[in-house]
């Protein structure tokens, strides 16, 4: 009985033996795989952080209020590194997956590979809120100045509202390239456009028919009410100054006085010469 058990046993650990010196050299091509993966992953890592450097894509990111947003999320890293850092893992998990193959880890290799299909979505997301939020900074900018140039104001309520309207819908396009939700996604962007659409109507509907009315009359009292001209708005007589899309600026005896347009409906106008008599009289009131 004895031998038969010391046989067993000898059997055993030769298969043993012979099973570990047959994954040995996997285990060394593996390992090879990571520390080659590892480095050129790293070097690919510092090439890509130089480039992007070089490129000014860090200043792209602070105008868009990208590092910010990572500061707030307690990171010290830069827009830069971080995309390089993505770059980095996506490199590396592909010799991770290598290596997993190579030790015959089936099911930790098909992890690896969805995890790598997925990761330039990530990049893509990235990229896309980092030109949303660039873009949406820029057309506030333009936004702001255009209407403080026509003298809203308003100027910098429209502006905010436009840019967080593109910060907005750069992120849910985000979302959408990660395919978190899309359908969930899609309500909410419906719904966001219903909720804008209602805002406006009402906004318009309740305030804005005085502002349609002083645009209406600054359009049709623009090429009289010029620069220089004497006139007599109601009891205030004077030159005119200035006449924009909102008011009209009157230099009288007693000072400028500013007049806004859509008072301009309920008002006399008579234009002036430079003598003071009548000129001539818009046919009624505007």
């Amino acid at each position: 009985m004895v031998p038969g058990v010391i046989h067993n046993a000898g059997e055993a650990f030769s298969t043993l033996l012979s099973e570990v010196l047959n994954f040995l050299p996997l285990l060394i091509v593996a390992a090879l795989l990571l520390i080659i993966g590892y480095f050129i992953a790293k070097a690919v890592r510092e090439l890509m952080t130089r480039a992007l450097r070089a490129l000014h894509f860090d200043d792209v990111a602070n105008r868009a209020g990208i590092t910010r947003a990572l500061r707030l999320a307690g990171t010290q890293l830069d827009a830069a590194r971080v995309l390089a850092d993505i770059v980095f893992w996506w490199i590396f998990l592909v010799f991770i997956e290598l290596a997993m193959n190579t030790l015959g880890l089936v099911q930790i290799s098909a992890f690896l590979n969805a995890v790598l299909g997925y990761i330039p979505n990530v990049i893509a997301a990235v990229l896309i809120v980092v030109i949303g939020a660039l873009l949406a900074r820029v057309i506030a900018d333009v936004i702001r100045g255009a209407a403080a140039e026509a003298g809203l104001s308003t100027a910098s309520l429209l502006a905010d509202v436009a840019r967080w309207a593109i910060i907005i819908f750069a992120v849910l396009a985000a979302l959408t390239q990660l395919n978190v939700a899309p359908n969930m996604i899609f309500i909410f962007f419906a719904a966001l456009m219903a909720m804008f659409a209602l805002a406006g109507g009402l906004a318009f509907g309740l305030g804005g028919v005085d502002a349609a009315r002083g645009l209406i009359s600054g359009l049709s009292m623009g090429r009289m009410l010029q620069p220089g001209q004497r006139v007599r708005i109601g009891n205030e007589m004077g030159t005119v100054i200035r006449h924009d899309m909102n008011t009209t600026v009157v230099d009288t005896d007693h000072g400028q006085i500013s007049i806004p347009n859509n008072a301009l409906a309920s008002e006399h106008i008579t234009m002036l010469g430079s003598d003071g008599q009548q000129q001539r009289t818009p046919a009624g009131t505007v």
